[in-house]
């Protein structure tokens, strides 16, 4: 299964066990009833911002709502500081440089540029990064240590 998939599963079982409909919970988290059909059928990619807030609202780890993980939490989320901030952060942890990441994946020059202006990287993007990084999503982007 890919990404999208198991993000579009997970979604529809957290929805169908809060009996949630589109639009209820698109008021809930800040975007149109519509766009959650779109997530639900796997027509539109997520950003991370939305996936941080369907994982607050839900409660679970933003590994358990891409269906990374079976369990739903297993920590106490923090609040995430900006992307490019924790990427390089995390990037010093693991030894990495940006040369290297460019070099070793399909990310360009061009990723890290947009994310240091405040881009909102997709969440697609990020599954990549962490598989690289060999972390999960929730500590590539801050919410676990």
């Amino acid at each position: 299964m890919d990404i999208l998939s198991n993000f579009s599963e997970s979604l529809s079982e957290l929805m169908d066990e809060k009996k949630l409909t589109a639009d209820a919970l698109g008021k809930a988290v800040g975007v149109s009833d519509s766009m959650i059909c779109y997530w639900k059928e796997g027509k539109y990619k997520l950003h991370l911002a939305n996936a941080l807030k369907l994982a607050d609202y839900f409660g679970c780890s933003v590994e358990y709502l891409m269906g990374r993980k079976n369990m739903k939490l297993d920590y106490v989320p923090r609040v995430c500081p900006p992307f490019h901030d924790r990427l390089m952060q995390v990037m010093k942890n693991e030894g990495k440089s940006r040369y290297r990441i460019v070099k070793d994946t399909d990310f360009s020059n061009g990723h890290f540029t947009k994310w240091k202006k405040g881009a909102d990287p997709l969440v697609e993007t990020l599954v990549n990064l962490a598989d690289y990084l060999n972390c999960t999503l929730d500590y590539l982007v801050g919410r676990e240590n």
